[in-house]
């Protein structure tokens, strides 16, 4: 069946401004997870800590915890700001959002890498975790309110897409500064290079167009126009800007719309949040999307490689290799083509049940290789033990890794957009804290018995998504509503039709 006129309209400025912006996403360089610094450069790390390195007396009752606090302080610093995007992204645009995230990654970065001693480097964690929530809270929602609804699989997909492609950037680098000779170098490089992207994308924000629905919120109708139209631009098919014409009408009247409905709630949508049970229950879906999928594992493995990859019989250089390989089969393939798959599949729900069953699956095979094979000689348990690490990877990033941003951008009418994006990424962070504080000492507690908290979730979480999650793929933001029970213009629209 062939696409109606103007289906997926999107300009080439629309695309450049999306891969422009996912710079943001960027800022979740993993440059900096202490295990991976203590680990990879050795004594390097350890001389700031001054705590002992691994394998030798007080490493787990000195630097684990500091390992552990160091990795709490960066979600603490991130589940902070989004609360405050909860504010923020109305009160001053997506825009100005990303530009105050930029700053804080600059100095972030400035004080790790300047460090002169832990409490130093604990505070540029945090100031680095503020960045962070900024960015993977506002960088979604920016994108998806300026995406076309049957290309916006694809172009919030590059959120998920640029993330990854910090974290690979974060390993190899972590690979390359393992030979170098200097110290110093070895682990203020990597802390250095993480400004890069913020500061990239500080530079370009002047010229980054606003949100047209977040314009029209504010009664700026005008340069609402301006901004859709350079968005959906289309000489060839679209002389006339049709498409964009109506979909401002959308946005226009859905908007009017809901503000008549808020009165209730005397016009605030704090209120209506609190009181609207459509408004519960997104909230509700939104904060359980972003707890899910971390519970889903992806930080554990990727954090704490290392480990699993030394109990399954990797010496030296290995592990670094195989995890900076392991985030490049991410970037390269499975993100991507989660992206792509958004707008054929056309179903968030199916997506997100089928990485779960995956993420079920290959983490119950890989806890019973560790479990049966680790510490020995092996070389063929060991083997699928490295195996099942990386087809955990095929199933999160290609199913879940895009979805859980996506979906959170897609549920939230534009009056609450900002309140509801904010309590979902609290819900990641809140999550984050607890795996990471706890995955250190779990792993040299029990061994393998934590990847128990993963599995279990997982297979949880899987009829939650199947009986609760509504399904929101190829509907424009404003048709979502309708998904919750909620009025929407098209809908209105469409009977008005049927009684003509």
């Amino acid at each position: 069946m062939p696409s109606p006129p103007g289906a997926g309209q999107t300009s080439s400025y629309n695309r450049k401004v999306v891969a422009f912006a996912a710079l943001g996403s960027m800022v979740n360089l993993r440059i900096w997870s202490l295990h991976h610094l203590e680990h990879d450069w050795a004594t390097r790390m350890v001389c700031l800590l001054q705590s002992p390195p691994s394998g030798e007396p007080g490493y787990d009752e000195v630097t684990t915890p500091a390992i552990a606090t160091a990795n709490g302080l960066l979600s603490a610093g991130a589940a902070v700001a989004c609360l405050a995007v909860m504010w923020t992204g109305d009160r001053f645009g997506r825009v100005r959002n990303l530009q105050a995230g930029s700053l804080l990654g600059i100095l972030g970065g400035a004080l790790q890498r300047a460090a002169q001693n832990l409490a130093m480097f604990q505070a540029g964690r945090f100031v680095m975790g503020l960045c962070i929530g900024l960015m993977v809270t506002v960088t979604p929602m920016y994108l998806s309110e300026i995406s076309h609804p049957r290309r916006r699989g694809w172009l919030v997909g590059h959120h998920a897409i640029f993330l990854v492609l910090g974290y690979m950037l974060a390993s190899w680098n972590g690979y390359a500064v393992y030979f170098a000779p200097n110290r110093a170098f070895g682990w203020r490089f990597p802390l250095c290079f993480q400004v890069v992207p913020p500061l990239v994308l500080l530079a370009g924000t002047p010229w980054l167009p606003q949100s047209p629905r977040w314009l029209v919120s504010r009664n700026r109708h005008d340069e609402a126009w301006a901004e859709l139209q350079r968005l959906r631009r289309c000489p060839e098919e679209d002389p006339d800007d049709a498409v964009a014409r109506e979909e401002l009408r959308e946005i226009q009247d859905q908007i009017a719309l809901d503000r008549q409905k808020l009165l209730v709630w005397g016009g605030n949508p704090w209120r209506a949040v609190l009181s609207k049970r459509s408004y519960q229950k997104r909230m509700v879906i939104g904060f359980l999307t972003q707890w899910g999928a971390e519970f889903g594992g992806p930080l554990i493995i990727n954090n704490y490689a290392v480990i699993l990859y030394e109990g399954l019989g990797q010496k030296g250089s290995m592990p670094l290799l195989l995890s900076a390989l392991w985030i490049t089969t991410a970037v390269l393939i499975y993100n991507p083509g989660g992206a792509w798959l958004h707008d054929k599949v056309n179903s968030r729900r199916w997506m997100f049940i089928t990485g779960f069953v995956g993420i079920t699956i290959t983490t119950s095979c890989l806890a019973a290789m560790i479990a049966c094979f680790a510490g020995t000689d092996n070389r063929a348990g060991n083997a699928m033990g490295v195996f099942f690490i990386f087809l955990y990877l095929a199933f999160q990033g290609t199913f879940c890794d895009t979805t859980m941003y996506i979906y959170i951008s897609e549920i939230f009418p534009t009056e609450i957009r900002s309140i509801g994006m904010g309590f979902s990424l609290f819900g990641q962070f809140a999550a984050t804290i607890i795996l990471l504080q706890t995955a250190p000492i779990g792993f040299a507690a029990v061994g393998w018995e934590y990847l128990l908290v993963v599995i279990c979730w997982s297979a949880v979480f899987v009829p939650i998504i199947y009986f609760f999650f509504p399904e929101t793929s190829q509907l424009s933001l404003e048709e979502v509503e309708r998904q919750f029970g909620d009025e929407v213009v098209t809908h209105t629209i469409q009977q008005q039709k049927d009684e003509i």
